[in-house]
């Protein structure tokens, strides 16, 4: 490969802008790499068809969502102009359970926040991300539990 004196390539992302689905607003780019496992990929995955277990794949969905948007926070927090992103899964999630309907799989949406931001036009902080990345781990777990407990029950129903 033959390069001109002072010209760099990067060997972070070699993606041609095809190879993934643009979901986002074109105002903000950086949120396609967020974005870069699909939200569609596990939908099959379980065979159980209750309100439940589909609610708690939802959450699931949700939060693996915003704990990658936090760690692209977190991957920017020096970069100018950056504005921190945050997901919003949980009032779809609620207004899908209380209207009686089974929950759709999603990551949420994702905004860009609007709070003040530094010198340098970015709005990240790090103590925020920091309680929102350990927030998000230990929803995730919870989550997980319950559905391990979900599973084990129909286990021994089944062995029964």
């Amino acid at each position: 490969m033959s390069q001109e004196h002072g010209q760099q390539s990067f060997a972070t992302d070699r993606r041609t802008t095809h190879s993934f689905p643009h979901e986002c607003s074109p105002a903000y780019p950086e949120v396609d790499r967020v974005l870069l496992h699909s939200r569609t990929a596990v939908h099959a995955v379980i065979g159980v068809g209750d309100v439940t277990t589909q609610a708690l794949h939802a959450a699931l969905s949700g939060l693996a969502e915003r704990s990658r948007v936090t760690a692209d926070n977190i991957a920017n927090i020096n970069t100018p102009g950056f504005l921190a992103g945050r997901t919003d899964f949980e009032s779809a999630l609620r207004d899908s359970l209380n209207s009686g309907q089974m929950p759709t799989v999603s990551g949420g949406t994702v905004a860009r926040s609007l709070e003040p931001t530094n010198t340098n036009g970015n709005n990240v902080n790090l103590d925020d991300e920091t309680v929102i990345s350990t927030e998000t781990g230990l929803r995730y777990q919870l989550a997980l539990n319950a559905l391990d407990s979900k599973y084990s029950l129909l286990r021994s129903a089944m062995s029964t």
